[in-house]
């Protein structure tokens, strides 16, 4: 009897007709072969239709799903959750490459760990002369939330974030939280992992699963201006702290003063200026 499928991929994509073939290879190759794939396009211009569409014919796996407008990637990626059929969802990017064990071995760490709301794992780059090698920090196969949130997120480290958009999480605790908020725009991600992280345990897989394109050759698909994603990430990592340390008031104080020196410190003092005074904005206390 075959083995009943559980996992449902989601895969997001925008105008990356070139790059998009190699990356649903990479996923139809998975070890674990028991799951849909959710291929999600926000309303590609270029070939992207035509691709996926060749690609659904030939496994029966793929279910393509077309938005009739940009969403952008909050709401395509909260769309392709929805749709989802199955509890475990990877959420996977266009023009990324996918170790054939990444599906196995993310289940395998969320069934092993059931108190964990989702599993990430680190990265590589591809391309030589560009940082090459393993560009994510070491981290436990385990981490109480707290613990992440408070070791691995809010302290000021000078690392790259531990964790990307590329993670599997249960749909449940998706629903739970609400999906998606997008007012971050591209920062969303972080910000569900911390919401995650406050009520739920954190799994990892520290082996470098998911290979990293050349950004010289295939760029963001970022369309925020640079003071808008600096303000957006300010915004998300600020209302973080306060929904974290609600209750405790010393903990809270220390914490967003460290936050505020980190971004002054790290930008120029017109840009912490302009933070500084967003402080104030009632925006910045939504939790």
């Amino acid at each position: 009897m075959a083995q009943r499928e559980d996992v449902s991929i989601v895969l997001v994509t925008y105008n990356r007709e070139i790059f998009l073939p190699r990356t649903i290879d990479s996923i139809l190759a998975q070890s674990y072969p028991h799951f849909e794939l959710l291929i999600c396009d926000d309303a590609s211009t270029d070939g992207t239709r035509r691709i996926c569409e060749d690609y659904a014919l030939r496994d029966s796996r793929i279910r393509y799903i077309r938005n009739p407008v940009n969403l952008a990637m909050p709401g395509n990626l909260n769309n392709g959750i929805r749709l989802a059929r199955n509890e475990l969802i990877g959420n996977l990017h266009d023009g990324d490459l996918y170790d054939p064990t990444l599906v196995e071995k993310w289940r395998a760490a969320l069934l092993r760990f059931p108190s964990a709301g989702f599993v990430f794992n680190r990265y590589v780059h591809l391309t030589p002369g560009e940082k090459n090698g393993v560009i994510t920090s070491a981290s436990p196969e385990f981490m109480k939330g707290e613990d992440f949130l408070e070791r691995w997120i809010f302290r000021d480290r000078e690392v790259e974030f531990p964790v990307w958009g590329t993670v599997m999480a249960r749909r449940s605790i998706y629903l739970e939280m609400g999906l998606f908020d997008d007012r971050f725009s591209f920062w969303s991600d972080i910000d569900m992992w911390c919401r995650i992280a406050d009520r739920y345990d954190v799994a990892h897989v520290p082996e470098p699963l998911i290979h990293l394109p050349s950004r010289k050759v295939m760029p963001h698909l970022f369309s925020e201006r640079r003071f808008a994603a600096h303000v957006n990430l300010f915004r998300m990592h600020w209302e973080a702290r306060i929904r974290h340390y609600n209750g405790r008031f010393l903990d809270m104080q220390i914490a967003l003063a460290s936050m505020i020196a980190h971004f002054v410190g790290a930008r120029s003092v017109k840009l912490a200026r302009r933070l500084r005074r967003r402080i104030s904005s009632s925006s910045l206390h939504r939790v």
